[in-house]
């Protein structure tokens, strides 16, 4: 599980227009993949959870945003 406070710490080092697509990613249906770029480089180093999805034949999608990231980005876009 991930501390309230990676994920505060994360958030506030994405520029806006990673947290745009922070929010459009985490609004989508599990598994919400990622393309690898900095976003998903970003979580990386912040040490949030990712996942590996199942191999679909599309390499830029090999990282996942799982439910409490998603849960968190949705409910700080929100509250802003």
């Amino acid at each position: 599980m991930t501390t309230e406070s990676a994920l505060v710490q994360w958030w506030a080092g994405l520029t806006d227009d990673q947290r745009q697509r922070a929010k459009a990613i985490a609004l989508g249906p599990a598994p919400r993949p990622l393309a690898i770029d900095d976003l998903a480089a970003s979580m990386i180093l912040a040490g949030l959870p990712t996942s590996r999805t199942v191999w679909t034949g599309q390499p830029e999608s090999l990282v996942e945003m799982l439910d409490e990231v998603a849960a968190f980005v949705l409910a700080t876009t929100e509250s802003a």
